[in-house]
């Protein structure tokens, strides 16, 4: 059972499959949702974003994460109501505890250490994604190149068609990974832990004296507010 503190601002909560706390600070349009439930209920999600002066579509990240933090309720055609808090026996709770990486990992973006800051600039760009896995001559996972990665360099005022890509990228010596059996309440916690937004998904073990060899995906953010908006699609 997860415990909440804090509502108002921050969710600190013991997983279920861990002993560690971990402590999720809501944003400004989440905490206005809650307060607009809490004042309108029921409400459909429509007059919530027209409360917003937002589309529906922009709020349907928020709307999943408040309903599997239990700070929202999902009602079919009735619409969204104050949460009970979190409660891990409803059927968001039970198919989140079953849910694996595996279920909802996406296709890693690669890009040769090879390539230039610049390269990685326009497949960002061309691949509309804000994160890239760097391979090796081999086509070992040997580091990942995020935006912000490339922004630095950028704000250096150095020509990016000189600087290779390794240059950019953090290296697999401050890489966190995931195995494809891991939990996704697990993939969470990482994410939150090292307050990133993919992390790369291997097959295999790896050591810190090895190369990361077995690549097979990643999971971002996208793809966990995904599996939850799919949840909640199916109880809505």
């Amino acid at each position: 059972m997860l415990k909440l503190t804090d509502l108002s601002s921050l969710i600190m909560y013991t997983t279920p499959f861990h002993k560690e706390v971990i402590i999720i600070q809501l944003s400004e349009r989440q905490r206005e949702i809650v307060d607009i439930v809490q004042r309108l209920a029921p409400v459909t999600g429509d007059k919530i974003a027209e409360e917003l002066g937002l589309s529906r579509p922009t709020l349907r990240s928020d709307l999943a994460l408040l309903v599997m933090l239990g700070l929202v309720d999902a009602k079919p055609k009735v619409g969204y109501l104050p949460g009970r808090y979190p409660n891990y026996d409803s059927h968001i709770g039970s198919m989140l505890k079953k849910l694996t990486v595996a279920d909802i990992l996406s296709d890693p973006i690669l890009i040769s250490g090879d390539a230039t800051a610049y390269d990685a600039v326009l497949m960002l760009f061309q691949q509309n994604t804000g994160t890239l896995m760097v391979t090796g001559e081999e086509q070992e996972l040997i580091g990942i190149v995020t935006r912000k990665d490339l922004l630095k360099v950028m704000l250096g005022h150095t020509d990016l068609h000189s600087v290779p890509v390794t240059m950019a990228m953090t290296r697999r010596a401050q890489m966190t990974t995931l195995a494809p059996g891991d939990s996704l309440l697990e993939a969470i916690s990482r994410l939150i832990r090292h307050q990133i937004n993919c992390l790369p998904v291997l097959d295999e073990p790896c050591t810190s004296s090895a190369p990361i060899q077995g690549l097979v995906g990643r999971v971002t953010k996208t793809d966990i507010m995904n599996a939850i908006l799919n949840l909640t699609e199916e109880k809505t």
